[in-house]
């Protein structure tokens, strides 16, 4: 209990909620933890969500999976992240893709109800909830953006911009892998390779493993336009 609830303290939900208080709360509540091995699933698209999940171990992926075997990674979430708190509430809830553990993971589930009590009663968790369906909604607008570029060069732009501004700098630490982000971008990682020494040879960019620098932002949002 005390490994979970020091996850806990870590996640959105309960941020400046004191541990003594979290554990108190999780006593209370009724709620499962699920675990599950490398490249199982979650949960498939369009099965129905009632529960927030709250990753206490591992690593997950949401993916939208094609009829034709194409499948884009929406996004990759780890240790403390959280899930389902939109589309629980929604009218249509149902997961819109489905849920891939790419690492053994474990996951505490909450039930909807539970969270209202949870709100009702804490001030602090109530805020912490609607920050983080704000965020879930920028997230998602972010998204539309993604899929509305046309070339895999756009996406690139487009992914180091908004890392430049997370990150404050023109030197980027890459958070996933290549492979990783390849996946993400819905493309293969020759493909995604090609067109980042493509930029690299323009002077656009320069990289290694794990670092992208933005040689001149100016290129970037020219490319952008």
């Amino acid at each position: 209990m005390k490994n979970i609830i020091g996850i806990l303290n870590k996640c959105m939900l309960f941020k400046n909620v004191h541990e003594e208080e979290i554990e108190k709360i999780i006593r209370k509540i009724n709620y499962k933890i699920g675990e599950y091995a490398k490249d199982s699933v979650v949960a498939f698209e369009e099965d129905d969500c009632s529960l927030l999940g709250i990753i206490i171990d591992g690593t997950i992926e949401i993916r939208k999976i094609y009829s034709s075997g194409k499948n884009v990674t929406l996004t990759q979430l780890k240790k403390s992240h959280i899930f389902g708190e939109a589309i629980m509430f929604s009218n249509f809830n149902q997961y819109p893709a489905t849920v891939i553990s790419v690492a053994r993971s474990k996951i505490i589930f909450i039930p909807k109800e539970e969270i209202v009590k949870i709100c009702s009663q804490n001030e602090i968790i109530l805020k912490n909830f609607m920050n983080l369906l704000s965020n879930k909604i920028l997230m998602l607008n972010k998204k539309v953006k993604e899929l509305s570029l046309d070339t895999l060069r756009e996406k690139i732009c487009f992914y180091l911009f908004e890392e430049h501004k997370k990150q404050k700098s023109l030197k980027i630490k890459l958070s996933m892998s290549r492979e990783g982000l390849a996946k993400y971008m819905g493309v293969q990682r020759p493909s995604l390779s090609r067109e980042m020494i493509k930029l690299r040879d323009e002077g656009i960019i320069d990289f290694d493993r794990s670092t992208v620098t933005i040689k001149d932002i100016r290129n970037i949002e020219d490319i952008l336009i």
